[in-house]
């Protein structure tokens, strides 16, 4: 028909829709690769040091805690790098190359010669996931459209949050006493999300940013917007959005990474990321998710792995209810409520846990322990939990998010490492 002159930027099947094959495929293997796989790992511990006791004899609990703290050292490194090598050679390819440190740590985490081992490959799979909460929001917030952006961000942490209940549920004691060996088979669980990145990754589109502000091939852009839209109309929309930010920003370049502290805007906004993200882990919440069952056993609570397990379960509902509260109270008030109960929380548990050093027999302490204990989760979730992964990719511009998120994410593994070491000899308090 003469009307339909402009047919070919129409949408490619029917009309236009937010949640195609191709953006959920391509949400799938980032979210099971990278963020399932730093979630098993941090909760992967909790339930297992008993078991890892018999199994290497005579570790002091020096060692122990350096095998549980090989995750956020090696993660130091591969978050501090990951937004460079993302940068480099792409989100994609990143994802793709770093199945190699995963699947070397998983190799020798699962066949454990001994306690120094499997701590190196706690180290390289530490590595990985380093490198996996770096790329993984980045390219999350670089294929989502904005009117989903937020609810994709946050399936980086849900998918966190699922992985540490994962991980909790599989180490519980029913199947850990199931047979001699049955460790090694669940160290060995990492190389199922690893096999699916590396299955489905090839067939799913590069970002859209990275190709146009990186390697600067507008057609490339418009082709992979194209994929994730289904829609070409949409996709010249969003190309063309590119095009006049990129024309009517100050500077077209790359930022640098001195740029990133001399420049007052983009300092201000980098001082924000990395105060967000070494607000999560200062709040104590993986002394809650890794030793969980020590703190309520010595609480007098009899099936701590129950109760840890039901936290892992409240932790992932809990997430997921905190995709619409973002939308309706916002970011800045999630994370002030969150904070300001998570606060209460620990001032109720350090309560509850000194009363019941002094009066053992006070039956009301576990109770307690785990009310307070549930408490922080819930609010860690719907706020400090997801808003510090999901603010990377909201508040740097495309050619500074690359470095400034390496920054952020090593901050958050740096504060990680610095709180592990003290933490075995912190439960004996």
């Amino acid at each position: 028909m003469m009307g339909d002159s402009d047919g070919d930027t129409q949408p490619l099947v029917g009309q236009p829709k937010v949640w195609t094959g191709t953006l959920v495929i391509a949400i799938s293997v980032a979210i099971v690769g990278c963020s399932l796989q730093f979630g098993f790992q941090t909760g992967c511990m909790a339930n297992t040091q008993d078991t890892l006791r018999k199994a290497f004899t005579d570790v002091t609990d020096l060692e122990m805690s350096l095998m549980i703290s090989g995750v956020p050292i090696g993660g130091l490194f591969g978050g501090l790098s990951a937004g460079l090598i993302a940068d480099k050679i792409g989100r994609k390819k990143c994802m793709l190359l770093n199945n190699i440190p995963i699947l070397i740590g998983t190799v020798m985490m699962s066949v454990g010669f001994n306690e120094y081992f499997f701590l190196v490959g706690r180290i390289f799979i530490g590595f990985g996931c380093g490198i996996a909460t770096g790329v993984a929001p980045m390219y999350l917030s670089e294929i989502s459209p904005i009117s989903i952006k937020g609810a994709v961000g946050v399936s980086h942490q849900f998918m966190i949050t699922f992985g540490i209940l994962l991980g909790f549920l599989l180490s519980m004691k029913q199947l850990l006493g199931s047979f001699s060996d049955y460790w090694h088979v669940y160290f060995a669980f990492p190389a199922l999300p690893a096999l699916y990145q590396l299955i489905l990754l090839p067939l799913c589109p590069e970002s859209p940013n990275w190709l146009y502000y990186n390697r600067e091939r507008e057609d490339l852009a418009r082709a992979a917007l194209t994929k994730l839209r289904n829609s070409r109309s949409l996709a010249d929309e969003e190309v063309d959005a590119m095009i006049k930010e990129r024309t009517t920003a100050t500077s077209s370049v790359m930022v640098s990474y001195k740029q990133l502290f001399t420049d007052r805007t983009l300092r201000l906004t980098l001082i924000i990321g990395i105060a967000l993200q070494g607000a999560q882990q200062l709040s104590g919440v993986n002394a809650i998710l890794n030793y969980g069952p020590d703190i309520l056993k010595k609480a007098g609570l009899s099936n701590s792995d129950l109760a840890t397990g039901l936290l892992g379960g409240i932790n992932v509902i809990m997430t997921f209810i905190s995709v619409p509260l973002m939308d309706k109270l916002g970011r800045r008030s999630l994370m002030i409520l969150g904070q300001a109960f998570m606060i209460v929380s620990f001032i109720g548990l350090a309560i509850a846990q000194k009363i019941h050093n002094q009066h053992p027999d006070a039956s009301w302490t576990a109770p307690v322990s785990v009310v307070t204990i549930i408490t922080f989760i819930i609010f860690f979730a719907i706020g400090p939990g997801s808003i510090p992964w999901l603010i990377i990719g909201e508040i740097f511009t495309a050619e500074a998010r690359g470095k400034a998120s390496s920054l952020c994410v090593g901050a958050n593994w740096s504060v990680t490492c610095l709180l592990f070491l003290p933490m075995t000899s912190s439960t004996k308090l």
